[in-house]
């Protein structure tokens, strides 16, 4: 991401509420890059390692699909399902490398955009929103930002997932309070606002 794309300006001393519609389409922006990057490693990783561990993957693949919803969200079945695998010790090196990766993906992409790009991620530049601190004239902390991340990373992982409902969770709770400000927003400390002019009220209104 070029930092020059990314919406310098300095934040205005009347910060307004964002539409939740826009905060839902920056989110699903940002979304559809870490499914791609996720994509990347699940074709780029088992490149790294044998030919038969790639092999043992894509079978993994091929039969873990022919699982049942019921059968994928269920942690013992999954466990059964790998332990039946026969996987090789390569193969499950190579799973623990891409499960952790994924995981650290969200938060990572999170914290990162918005600790060098002013509280920006690229669905968030694009709608021209901004990430700051609740209060007025400060940008969020890198640790309050981190916390953010990390509950916001999680909670995305979760909605792509069979456990959806801590994510929806997180992202429903702005449509139960004033300020619009989901769970994340809370961990950090954070709102998000528009530097546009907009008709929406004042967060502090």
């Amino acid at each position: 991401m070029n930092r020059d794309s990314f919406d310098t300006a300095e934040i205005s001393e009347d910060p307004v509420i964002v539409p939740i519609w826009k905060r839902i389409v920056a989110f699903a922006m940002d979304m559809i890059l870490i499914v791609v990057l996720l994509q990347s490693i699940v074709q780029v990783l088992p490149k790294m390692y044998s030919a038969q561990a790639d092999q043992e993957f894509n079978q993994l693949v091929i039969d873990a699909s022919l699982l049942s919803q019921q059968e994928q969200s269920n942690l013992h079945k999954t466990t059964e399902f790998l332990e039946n695998a026969n996987l090789s010790e390569e193969t499950y090196d190579m799973l623990v490398t891409m499960i952790f990766l994924a995981c650290i993906l969200p938060t990572t992409y999170f914290f990162l955009s918005e600790l060098f790009f002013r509280g920006q991620t690229l669905g968030k530049a694009t709608l021209r929103l901004r990430t700051q601190s609740i209060q007025r004239d400060s940008q969020p902390t890198a640790l309050r930002l981190f916390a953010r991340s990390v509950l916001k990373g999680t909670s995305a992982l979760s909605l792509m997932s069979p456990f959806f409902i801590p994510g929806l969770i997180n992202f429903a709770f702005c449509l139960a309070n004033r300020k619009k400000r989901c769970l994340h927003d809370l961990a950090g400390a954070c709102i998000t606002v528009s530097s546009q002019p907009s008709t929406i009220k004042n967060y502090e209104s």
